[in-house]
């Protein structure tokens, strides 16, 4: 028994599962040296085997075939083929079972491993996937599953190279549940080194976002066509939304450094010190006439028009045309400040920002001593609010300073607590804290994104 035990396999990978669950999840790594200290081998190896037939045990339903109807290994069970699912791959309740036999037939489909028996296309197949986890949330871990199996063992580079683009579609829309998620992680860590068909970038990229959502939970909605596209490129044309500051700035000065190489910059042209999305979109809500705009950051923009502007700037292409409606930049410039994994005011200002809410110079204080681009970027999109509450502006979009703070001050402070009361409670200070800089704090824009000396881009009390 405890010979077998060591030389256990995961049922998805064919890795040591010794090996395998050192790379289940963060704390897994970060913590691995120590617990093979603490443990003899041979004890956490048994170890490590009952966590996987136990997990296998507990979730993976029980597939039987031929005259006397034999188990079906779970080795087997979870590997590629071009046979249809007589039953789901995990516990189901039977009303899901058609759903299950639905999607695995589209994901073969979508990666090849099966002819078209209707007329559609791969993006309606996509939608319909999706659909089915988004609204169905039994469905999410089978989807997974059946991807996994897809994967594992595929003989055709083709199916596999597909088979990754619909995770990487599907893991920016649903999470995995708690159950499955370190079982997924570790099939997808297994693949970070695997280069043919460019497997090591999609599931690097693909552990990246899995992580993330994992925390944010589900999309509302199906993506469009458009931002089922983007997702397939997206391993190797990274996006600005959703990345940190510091991302974003690397690859923002990669791209500047291509451009100079290849002569595409002109000599002396000023370059930004935040991400290019900033000013376009700020820009873009001016020349859209928002200023004269009712409700403007309060009214939500067209969702489609968003998206479409949104995709467009994630292929690199700056470029507002078509585009006359302010509350479309407005909703997207406030959708990237929010969808920045850690908050534009670092969360350890958090408490201080409640505490000096009405405190002009500690208020002022605490952003001068933000990190870099934090500060600049902060400091821009101050100076830029400020524009609106100009009591003529005011007159046409009726959203006076007030309103501004309660609109943008949850996505510029992140209240770390989880407790809806506390959320609350602390809500109208950081509304009190972003009206206090909105009223007192006086900042050069341009120089917050064009001048390359830190240390005069800081933000200074009006004089009175």
């Amino acid at each position: 028994m405890l010979v077998e035990a060591r030389t256990a396999t995961h049922p998805l990978t064919d890795v040591p599962v010794n090996d395998l669950l050192t790379h289940m999840d963060d704390r897994s790594i970060a913590n691995a040296d120590s617990r093979r200290m603490m443990l003899p081998s041979s004890l956490q190896q048994d170890i490590n085997q009952f966590a996987i037939d136990g997990f296998a045990q507990k979730y993976f339903a029980t597939h039987k075939r031929g005259l006397f109807r034999r188990r079906v290994p779970m080795k087997e069970m979870l590997e590629w083929t071009k046979d249809s699912l007589n039953k789901p791959l995990i516990t189901l309740n039977k009303d899901l079972y058609k759903d299950a036999q639905r999607c695995f037939k589209m994901i073969q489909t979508v990666m090849g491993d099966r002819p078209r028996s209707r007329m559609s296309s791969d993006v309606e197949d996509i939608q319909a996937i999706l659909n089915c986890g988004i609204s169905k949330g039994q469905m999410r871990d089978e989807i997974y599953v059946q991807l996994c199996k897809q994967l594992h063992h595929n003989p055709r580079g083709e199916s596999i190279r597909k088979g990754w683009e619909l995770l990487c579609i599907v893991c920016i829309t649903f999470p995995p549940s708690k159950n499955l998620e370190s079982y997924l992680n570790g099939f997808v860590q297994h693949h970070h080194q695997i280069k043919e068909n460019d497997v090591d970038v999609m599931s690097l990229h693909v552990s990246a976002k899995l992580k993330r959502i994992c925390v944010r939970g589900a999309k509302g909605k199906v993506l469009t066509a458009a931002e089922i596209e983007r997702a397939k490129i997206a391993p190797f044309k990274p996006s600005v939304f959703g990345e940190s500051l510091e991302f974003i700035m690397g690859l923002e000065a990669k791209k500047k450094k291509e451009e100079e190489e290849e002569g595409g910059t002109v000599d002396g042209e000023q370059s930004l010190q935040i991400p290019r999305i900033v000013p376009f979109l700020a820009d873009a809500v001016i020349r859209t006439n928002g200023q004269r705009s009712e409700g403007i950051f309060r009214v939500p923009g067209d969702a489609d028009a968003i998206t479409d502007l949104r995709v467009r700037i994630e292929n690199g292409n700056y470029d507002a045309s078509g585009i006359t409606d302010p509350n479309v930049p407005a909703s997207l410039l406030k959708y990237w400040i929010r969808d920045l994994p850690e908050p534009l005011i670092c969360a350890e200002y958090y408490d201080s920002c409640v505490a000096c809410n009405d405190d002009a110079e500690k208020a002022i204080g605490i952003i001068n001593s933000l990190p870099d681009t934090n500060r600049r970027i902060v400091l821009y999109m101050l100076a830029f609010l400020q524009e609106f509450i100009d009591p003529e502006v005011i007159k046409h979009t009726l959203m006076n300073v007030s309103n501004l703070a309660m609109v943008f001050a949850p996505n510029l402070l992140r209240c770390p607590s989880e407790a809806l009361t506390t959320v609350l409670k602390n809500s109208k200070f950081e509304q009190g804290f972003l009206r206090t800089l909105l009223l007192e704090l006086e900042a050069d824009k341009q120089a917050c994104a064009y001048s390359a000396e830190s240390e005069r881009v800081r933000g200074k009390r009006k004089s009175v």
